[in-house]
């Protein structure tokens, strides 16, 4: 059954609420971008009330630009369209662009319990683009010229669209306990498909979630 944008903003949010409920220092992976902004809004709305306390949350960007204006910077979209309206310490707000080894960070915090994502058009997740091996943990990486313009809309110029990134590598990211894939726009169908029931390839990275045990999809499109 095809689900609007507000219902899967609200199975994100709602997932993410009860974790946090159930285990009060829970350790997520958020990403950026359109398609988590209404889930960030339902959040940022329960924490104004009082409903959900980040004060013991760990969370941690999935991944972050190198040389961008700090408006368009990552570690500024997540406070200004979550961070800064809860309750979450700032000592709790982690960019893989500033932390040496990431990676061990996260493991000294317990591990990722959730991991939400997004897919680009070209099968990234995170921002592991086509070629990114599995066996990869936080790293730099060259954005492909298909991402830049995906996200060209976020800069004032196409000269100031940024050419690389630090990401989670997909290693970090299927040592999640558990994964929710996102997609909004019929657009992602067909990539969304070749990584669900495809052949699992370093050429389409999300096809490595077909290796994890707990992924959940959810999308505002059918999938048939």
């Amino acid at each position: 059954m095809q689900e609007s944008y507000s219902t899967l903003s609200l199975r994100v949010a709602g997932a993410v609420k009860k974790l946090i409920v159930d285990n009060p220092s829970a350790c997520l992976g958020l990403p950026t971008g359109r398609t988590p902004a209404g889930c960030y809004r339902l959040l940022s709305g329960w924490s104004q009330d009082g409903r959900l306390d980040w004060r013991q949350v760990k969370c941690f960007a999935l991944d972050e630009y190198i040389d961008a204006p700090e408006r368009a910077s990552f570690k500024s979209y997540l406070e200004r369209n979550l961070y800064g309206n809860t309750n979450l310490p700032a000592t709790s707000r982690f960019c893989p662009a500033l932390v040496d080894n990431y990676d061990e960070l996260i493991a000294l915090h317990g591990g990722l319990d959730l991991t939400i994502l997004g897919i680009g058009g070209n099968g990234h997740i995170a921002f592991n683009e086509p070629g990114t091996p599995l066996h990869s943990w936080t790293h730099g990486i060259f954005l492909a010229e298909a991402t830049r313009q995906a996200n060209a809309e976020f800069f004032d110029r196409k000269e100031s669209i940024p050419t690389r990134a630090v990401t989670m590598g997909i290693q970090t990211i299927l040592t999640s306990r558990k994964i929710i894939l996102i997609a909004s726009g019929a657009q992602k169908r067909d990539i969304l498909v070749r990584a669900l029931e495809g052949r699992v390839t370093p050429e389409v990275p999300a096809s490595f979630l077909q290796l994890h045990a707990n992924v959940e999809v959810i999308t505002d499109f059918d999938l048939c």
